[in-house]
C-alpha cells in the first residue's frame, strides 16, 4: 500500500526536523523585532487609561498602565518574549479591574436596596398617627 501524497511544503512526521538555529537563519526578518501580534500593548494601554479615568479604578489602572508601557519599551528594544509576558500581566490587571468594578457595582446596588431597612433599624422613625 502506498503512502498518500503530501501537499507542497508539507513534511512527513517521519522526516527529521531541522534544528531551530537553521530555521531561524533562513527567515527573512532575522534579528528584526516583532511588531504587533500578541505583544502589542496599545489596546491594553488605552483600556487601562479608560479604566483609570472613567471607572475610578486607581489600583489596577495604574498597575496595568505600568505593565503596558514596560511591554512597549521591551518590544522596542527587541525583547519580544518579555514584551509578551508584560502584556499578559497588563491584560490580567484589566481583568481584575473588571471583576473589581462588577463587585463594587453589585454591592452598591444591593446597599441602595437595603438602605431603608438599615436606617429604620438604626434610627427609629416616629410615626405620628
Amino acid at each position: 500500500m502506498s503512502e498518500p501524497q503530501l501537499p507542497p511544503g508539507a513534511a512527513s512526521p517521519r522526516d527529521e526536523r531541522a534544528p531551530s538555529a537553521e530555521r531561524t537563519a533562513d527567515s527573512p526578518a532575522d534579528g528584526a523585532p516583532r511588531a504587533g501580534g500578541g505583544s502589542s500593548s496599545t489596546m491594553a494601554l488605552i483600556l487601562h487609561a479608560l479604566t483609570f479615568l472613567c471607572c475610578g479604578n486607581w489600583i489596577f489602572g495604574i498597575v496595568g498602565i505600568v505593565f503596558a508601557v514596560r511591554a512597549a519599551h521591551a518590544r522596542d528594544r527587541g525583547q519580544a518574549e518579555q514584551a509578551e509576558i508584560l502584556t499578559r500581566y497588563s491584560w490580567y490587571c484589566l481583568g481584575a479591574a473588571a471583576v473589581m468594578f462588577t463587585v463594587m457595582a453589585v454591592l452598591t446596588l444591593w446597599m441602595f436596596t437595603q438602605a431603608g431597612s438599615w436606617v429604620q433599624d438604626a434610627v427609629p422613625v416616629p410615626v405620628g398617627y
